[in-house]
């Protein structure tokens, strides 16, 4: 299964084709950082991941399972793929397999609706990592490929209930706008991923609707490049109430200099820092009504 009309809608930027946005907050779904010190554990973490999701899945609807494997990475001179959080290097190759085993583990475990399983890195120390511009575009361009691969495994094994993405937390803190740029257009590229940005406005006003400074060189016409040119949707982090305000003055720099049609594909939120889940979504949504579509991504829930 695969997302066609949300991928075609994203591209000619009209919001109006996707479904109204919930009036209240939606149920929220675990999200994952990746660990692994071999590619057979990272591999076992991903199918219990998998499974896990799937059994407690509320709701009938399809629903976005986020894997983040940690920061892009160039292994070599020909091998992309990640870092995870335990500082163990992991190929694409190695991930895919780990994407695989998810949604082995979805299906096996699947109880009700459906799961758009989601690679997820980011943009932390790229150029501090010895990456290049070139290299950013190369990750984003080989993340959407193994997207690609991991839907092709998933129709090739009858999984229909499923669909997969990719994604990056992009912060501006974590490296600079231009080379984080790339990870999008490499992405767009390749041509058949949605690239959710799953990460914050570092800096950026809080009010206002101008392009303004954001951390590390950053504008908010930046943040906007990252989380909406091509096929890329925002998913931001909303931890406090800043984080809605920032967003929002995002959204308003692009509706008036790109010609509008800017919405968000839902929150990213956390437990224990901030905002409880469902405040974040409704705090976006409060100043964003009927943009906010109703996906509740948790961090740790």
């Amino acid at each position: 299964m695969r997302l066609v009309a949300f991928a075609t809608a994203l591209a000619a930027g009209v919001a109006s084709s996707f479904p109204a946005a919930a009036a209240a907050a939606p149920s929220p779904v675990t999200a994952w950082y990746m660990y692994g010190s071999s590619a057979s554990e990272l591999k076992s973490y991903a199918y219990a991941r998998g499974c896990d999701f799937a059994r407690a899945q509320p709701g009938t609807g399809l629903r976005i399972l986020l894997l983040d494997f940690g920061a892009a990475r160039k292994l070599d001179s020909s091998i992309w793929g990640a870092v995870d959080f335990s500082n163990t290097r992991f190929s694409n190759a190695e991930i895919v397999a780990a994407l695989e085993r998810a949604a082995d583990g979805y299906h096996n475990c699947h109880v009700r609706g459906g799961v758009e399983i989601v690679y997820g890195n980011s943009n932390y120390h790229l150029s501090s990592s010895g990456m290049s511009t070139t290299d950013a575009w190369w990750a984003g361009y080989h993340q959407a490929e193994r997207a690609e691969q991991l839907s092709d495994y998933q129709a090739a094994n009858g999984y229909d209930s499923q669909t997969a993405d990719a994604a990056a937390d992009m912060e501006p803190s974590w490296d600079g706008a231009l080379i984080t740029r790339q990870l999008v257009s490499g992405n767009e590229a390749q041509g058949w991923a949605l690239y959710y940005d799953f990460g914050s406005a570092d800096g950026c006003p809080q009010s206002g609707s101008g392009d303004g400074p954001c951390n590390n060189g950053w504008r908010v016409g930046d943040v906007g490049y990252v989380s909406f040119s091509g096929l890329a949707l925002p998913l931001p982090e909303i931890y406090y109430s800043a984080n809605a305000n920032q967003w929002t003055v995002v959204r308003k720099w692009w509706d008036g200099t790109q010609g509008g049609s800017y919405f968000f594909g839902g929150v990213t939120a956390s437990t224990g820092v901030g905002l409880a889940p469902a405040a974040a979504w409704n705090t976006l949504n409060s100043l964003n009504s009927g943009l906010v579509e109703p996906e509740l991504v948790c961090v740790g829930c």
